[in-house]
């Protein structure tokens, strides 16, 4: 007489992976919401309640490799967040891990900077007169009126980030 092999929903499988995340796969920030992602999409709970397949503990072991929980913050730029000219998640994880901001002002800087990126990529703005050291010096005199200061700021911070990856 064999073993009969246990099948379960996938819609189960996945609810019990959300619910034991406790921290952002990114950034570590504890969960409080999350996203749930796979293979780089959204699992919203609606299609999550649709995924009713049946499979078993050996499928769910090989699935769970493509499975990322991500808080809301880093979900948005890691699923949304398609940057032309500046590396906004190496930004964002230079910020998390290499000073002590909190995550208001990070998500602050990399909102300005997905900005920024969205003005220039409107108005095609030619990538090569991004190559100098400095990119706040190279946009000093192309950034848009509204909010220069910050745009500013986060541009040094970048910098900054830009100066770290060097070395």
């Amino acid at each position: 007489m064999g073993s009969k092999v246990k099948l379960r929903p996938l819609s189960r499988y996945l609810k019990d992976y959300k619910h034991g995340q406790s921290h952002c796969s990114h950034c570590g920030k504890v969960l409080d919401r999350m996203a749930l992602v796979f293979r780089g999409q959204i699992i919203n709970k609606e299609a999550i309640a649709r995924m009713d397949q049946l499979i078993d503990d050996q499928v769910w072991f090989k699935l769970q490799n493509e499975l990322t929980a991500l808080c809301r913050f880093c979900s948005d730029i890691y699923c949304n967040t398609h940057p032309t000219y500046f590396d906004i998640m190496a930004f964002k994880q230079y910020l998390f891990e290499q000073t002590e901001m909190s995550h208001s002002t990070i998500r602050e800087y990399v909102v300005r900077l997905r900005r920024l990126d969205d003005i220039l990529s409107a108005s095609n703005f030619p990538a090569e007169r991004l190559r100098d050291n400095s990119w706040h010096e190279s946009l000093k005199n192309s950034l848009p009126d509204a909010g220069t200061n910050n745009y500013r700021i986060a541009l040094r911070k970048y910098d900054q980030f830009l100066g770290w990856q060097r070395n």
